[in-house]
């Protein structure tokens, strides 16, 4: 590799041009930006918002310091778009997109893909932005169930198309069945996603809702939130008669493994002669298939 070739990975998109160049493609002169499948530079006032966005909230002051970032530095990654009537649909990059506003630069770098139709716009949005590292674990969520409800993918050809295991797909819409509060404490980064995760395995919403204001009180880790969790389990499947209290202890370690490799609810009933049954919960046929994948690798 050339050493101007080094230099640009440092400095991003400007290094590709002369100074006077990426000037026009930040500023006020731009050509229009090659056919679908390259790169060139797009007046921001063609750009329409991404309908499909799956972030919600947008932090004014990590907005600010990407601004400041963007005007030392330039654009380090074009945002992704598509052709929209005269204009054009932005894929993903809104935040990239909103601090190049503010400083003031009337085009930014573009990728430019083909997208026919609402259908595969939607999906391209989300699957781009479900990829990106800092969305927090419920607008993952939202993203996945909207290519469910909205581009009627099966969450097995989500995981292929996100790069994710059915099983990470599943553990995710789990979490949008947690309560509104706790769901936004998640947004907030209150809590991590490993917490909960732990929430998700309480029956019902009084106990999750418990547990989730102790993990605030007292600051709680998700293995000590874990730990509390497991507890809550043990003291609701006391034994009711002392003769067996050995062995339904027992049973209830082996009842706290089960559900935490398979994040789902166990009941092992144990029968005369050695013998027994054990009962796994699943709510959904795509749960039920996440619970086979486990099994399978295990």
């Amino acid at each position: 590799m050339g050493d101007m070739a080094k230099k640009a990975l440092g400095r991003g998109l400007k290094a590709l041009f002369q100074d006077d160049e990426f000037a026009s493609v930040s500023k006020d002169e731009a050509e229009e930006p090659a056919p679908v499948g390259s790169i060139g530079s797009l007046p921001i006032e063609k750009i329409n918002a991404n309908p499909f966005q799956p972030r919600k909230e947008f932090d004014e002051t990590a907005l600010e310091e990407l601004k400041n970032s963007i005007l030392e530095n330039g654009v380090i990654q074009p945002v992704t778009v598509c052709r929209d009537g005269e204009g054009y649909q932005l894929i993903s990059g809104e935040r990239r997109l909103r601090a190049v506003t503010l400083a003031g630069f009337k085009f930014i770098p573009a990728y430019v893909i083909e997208a026919h139709d609402d259908s595969t716009k939607l999906e391209l949005a989300l699957i781009e932005n479900i990829q990106r590292e800092d969305l927090n674990a419920i607008e993952v969520a939202l993203a996945l169930k909207s290519l469910t409800t909205k581009c009627n993918l099966t969450q097995e050809e989500i995981a292929q198309k996100v790069g994710k295991n059915r099983s990470t797909v599943s553990n995710f819409l789990r979490l949008l069945k947690l309560p509104l509060q706790i769901q936004d404490s998640i947004r907030n980064r209150e809590i991590s996603s490993g917490h909960a995760r732990a929430l998700v395995n309480l029956p019902g919403e009084q106990q999750q809702l418990k547990v989730w204001k102790q993990i605030l009180t007292h600051q709680l880790s998700v293995r000590q939130t874990e730990a509390l969790v497991n507890r809550l389990f043990k003291e609701q499947s006391k034994p009711l008669h002392a003769a067996s209290s050995e062995r339904s202890s027992y049973l209830v370690e082996l009842e706290t493994l089960l559900r935490n490799n398979l994040a789902t609810k166990v009941r092992i009933v144990e029968k005369k002669g050695g013998k027994g049954e054990i009962h796994i919960q699943y709510f959904s046929n795509d749960d039920l298939g996440r619970l086979l994948d486990i099994m399978r690798h295990e």
